[in-house]
């Protein structure tokens, strides 16, 4: 591994620390507001964004326990490191914002469609809701910084670090934070509502399109939590640019099949036959594979093991999935 690769995924990691702590001081305090508000104002959709935010903090609690899990060092029992830890912890956080919030939510709106309660103190709410709403705005600032360096760097959209990260902490923060920002203006329009026509119903309506909104989120997570757990590998576009990388290389002739996995947070797995030239001996060859590893992780420092095969001609790829199923 090159030092760039080093130092860069320590900054991703240490990025996204910085980003779940910081993420679950804001979730603590804004619960503990939102609960006091709620009581005051009799109100199901602050009721809603109390639950949301107290799911939320519990969610960070397991993404910190899986960012420190998953940058432990590999060892004998977990050779390619323990970056799929991650992957789990953030799968249960998925299922908490399913639960804990979504749930929750759409719960709340069908009690208070049966149960209709009378809403006051609807200047406590908008206070309550208007300081959540910033701090929730500057804990997304925080959680898109390491992303948008990253994005910066791959010359790409932060959108699409977002949809394609491999940290799922990361993009847990910025989903749970964006519904946070997106929640709390819902929850004001509502209570404007309310006041406007004197009617509980749009507070009700409103309860209801957060618990929607959360569930859509959570779907949304574990689905790529199951991708990543799973072995995603990279999109095509990339691993084409991998192999014609490798195939530029010194005393590369062809290089008839390469794959490359997700084994952890910022860390891929890259691995293929290569063909090399004959007049090759066996410490060419070698030298030659250090050259395309090197070139390979110069390019994406989010590769961490590059295991090449010399053969002399093209294998069938099902012979090599047998190989490795077997081992």
């Amino acid at each position: 591994m090159s030092s760039k690769s080093v130092s860069g995924k320590s900054s991703n990691a240490g990025g996204t620390r910085l980003s779940v702590a910081f993420s679950f001081a804001v979730n603590v305090v804004e619960t503990i507001a939102l609960g006091i508000a709620a009581l005051m104002t009799s109100s199901v959709a602050l009721r809603a964004q109390t639950a949301a935010n107290a799911a939320d903090v519990a969610i960070q609690v397991f993404l910190l326990i899986g960012v420190v899990s998953s940058v432990r060092s590999p060892d004998q029992s977990h050779p390619l490191g323990y970056g799929r830890e991650g992957f789990f912890w953030s799968l249960f956080a998925a299922v908490g914002i399913f639960v804990g919030g979504g749930g929750i939510a759409i719960v709340e709106a069908v009690q208070s469609a049966v149960h209709p309660s009378s809403i006051h103190s609807f200047a406590v709410g908008y206070g309550v809701l208007a300081a959540n709403v910033l701090l929730d705005l500057i804990a997304l600032g925080v959680a898109l910084r390491p992303l948008r360096k990253y994005a910066e760097q791959r010359g790409v959209r932060v959108m699409r670090i977002v949809r394609r990260s491999t940290d799922p902490a990361a993009t847990t923060v910025v989903v749970s934070g964006s519904c946070g920002v997106v929640g709390g203006l819902l929850a004001g329009a509502g209570l404007a509502a309310t006041q406007a026509t004197g009617s509980a119903l749009p507070d009700t309506v409103t309860s209801a399109l957060i618990g929607l909104l959360l569930i859509s989120a959570s779907v949304v997570l574990l689905r790529t939590n199951r991708e990543l757990l799973t072995g995603r590998g990279v999109p095509l576009s990339m691993q084409r640019e991998m192999q014609k990388m490798v195939a530029m290389q010194p005393g590369v002739v062809a290089v008839p099949d390469l794959f490359a996995m997700v084994v952890g947070p910022w860390s891929l797995a890259v691995g293929g036959d290569v063909t090399f030239a004959d007049e090759l001996q066996v410490p060419d060859v070698e030298h030659a594979i250090m050259l395309c590893a090197a070139a390979l992780q110069e390019r994406w420092s989010a590769i961490d093991y590059v295991y090449l095969t010399p053969v002399s001609q093209a294998r069938p790829q099902r012979s090599r999935r047998k190989v490795g199923r077997s081992v």
